[in-house]
């Protein structure tokens, strides 16, 4: 899908304003059991430390919106994502939203969890949508006041799911 189909901004903010969107995250946990956070540089969770992700566009699958988002903001090809494995389905509320202050934003949020099998360098990650990254020990990421409170659930699954292999 290119550019020129999507909503002007406007229009964008009306449907953002009456209706929830879909968005997938992708939580990556290295070998250490730390987890990838960039701290966003844009609405809705703007200044917090969060994963990567992205609403799923018009007439995109779930997997090819994966495959978009690991490329773009972490210029990972397919083949790095094969083994994501969905978290579950959470809804996640902002006061605000990518085009507007005054509009909320309500996502059904589909996060994917991915085991690296090799390092990822963060100074060679893409700095479009985050400000910085860092690897953040998963125990530590369920109570960092900095971590966004929807970030710190996820850090939590991996606990009980059995995902964290962590010190």
């Amino acid at each position: 899908m290119n550019s020129s189909s999507w909503l002007p901004d406007k229009e964008f903010a009306k449907a953002v304003n009456a209706l929830p969107l879909v968005s997938v995250d992708l939580v990556l946990v290295n070998t250490a059991g730390q987890i990838l956070l960039g701290l966003r540089k844009n609405a809705p969770a703007r200044h917090w430390w969060f994963t990567p992700g992205g609403r799923v566009r018009k007439n995109e699958t779930c997997e090819a919106c994966l495959h978009r988002v690991a490329m773009s903001e972490l210029g990972l090809q397919d083949r790095d994502v094969q083994g994501a494995q969905l978290m579950g389905v959470w809804d996640h509320f902002y006061e605000d939203s990518a085009y507007s202050p005054e509009v909320s934003t309500h996502y059904v949020n589909l996060p994917h969890v991915l085991q690296l099998k090799q390092p990822l360098e963060l100074d060679a990650l893409p700095a479009d949508q985050h400000s910085g990254w860092r690897w953040q020990d998963a125990k530590d990421a369920v109570i960092a006041e900095d971590v966004h409170p929807y970030v710190r659930v996820y850090a939590q699954w991996l606990f009980d799911h059995g995902s964290y292999r962590g010190a």
